[in-house]
C-alpha cells in the first residue's frame, strides 16, 4: 500500500474515531466466556470447594442456615449480598473515594461533578463499584430464572455462588490494588458462570 494510501485510510478510521486499529485484537478475548464454561463446570460440582465457600456465603445472612439449599432460598440469601455489595458497600466505597480526591472533599451538592477528575485510588474505587454494578443485571437474570425453574439445583447455585465470590473476593480487590490479570480472569470466569447457569437452565442439564 503506498504511503497516499496507508495516509487515507489513517485520516477515514481517525473520522471514525479510531486512532489505534489494533486495539480490535482485544476482541478476541470474546471466546473465553465460552471457553471457560467447562472450567465452572468443574469447579462447582456437589460436594466442591466453592459450594463449602458458598454455603458459607449464604451462612452470612441473618436468619439462613445450612439448609436454605435444600429449602429453595439459597438464591435470594447469595443475592442478599451481592446486592447490598454492589449496590450498598462498594458505592459506599466510590462515595469516599471521590471525597478523598478532592481538596474539598465530597460534594453532595452535585455527587457526579467531579468524577471526571479523579485518578488513582480514588478512579479504581469508583470503577471497582460501577464495574460490579454493570454485571449485576447479568446476574440477576440468571439469578431469577433459577429461583423459578431450579431454586434446589445445587450446581447451579455453586453457579451463582463462584459468580459473587469472583467478583467479591477477587475481582473488586484487584481493580483496587490496580492488578489487571486476576481481575480479568475473575470476570471473565464469572461471567463464564452465569453463561452456564441460563444454559443448564435452558437444556435441563
Amino acid at each position: 500500500m503506498s504511503d497516499d494510501k496507508k495516509q487515507k485510510a489513517k485520516h477515514v478510521a481517525a473520522e471514525n474515531g479510531v486512532v489505534n486499529p489494533g486495539g480490535v485484537a482485544i476482541l478476541g478475548a470474546a471466546p473465553l466466556y465460552l471457553a471457560l464454561i467447562p472450567l465452572t463446570s468443574y469447579l462447582t460440582k456437589p460436594n466442591s470447594v466453592v459450594q463449602k465457600l458458598s454455603e458459607t456465603l449464604i451462612q452470612l445472612v441473618p436468619g439462613v442456615g445450612i439448609s436454605s439449599i435444600s429449602s429453595g432460598r439459597a438464591i435470594p440469601a447469595i443475592s442478599a449480598i451481592y446486592l447490598f455489595w454492589t449496590f450498598g458497600a462498594s458505592g459506599a466505597a466510590s462515595a469516599a473515594g471521590q471525597a478523598m480526591g478532592r481538596e474539598e472533599g465530597f460534594d453532595n451538592d452535585h455527587p457526579r461533578k467531579h468524577v471526571t477528575k479523579l485518578d488513582g485510588l480514588p478512579l479504581r474505587l469508583r470503577s471497582a463499584h460501577y464495574a460490579l454494578m454493570e454485571n449485576f443485571p447479568g446476574f440477576a437474570l440468571a439469578a431469577a430464572l433459577a429461583q423459578v425453574i431450579a431454586p434446589t439445583d445445587s450446581q447451579v447455585v455453586n453457579l451463582l455462588g463462584f459468580h459473587v465470590l469472583a467478583k467479591l473476593l477477587v475481582h473488586y480487590p484487584a481493580y483496587l490494588a490496580n492488578i489487571a490479570v486476576p481481575r480479568t480472569l475473575a470476570h471473565i470466569s464469572a461471567t463464564s458462570a452465569l453463561i452456564n447457569v441460563c444454559w443448564r437452565l435452558a437444556t435441563g442439564a
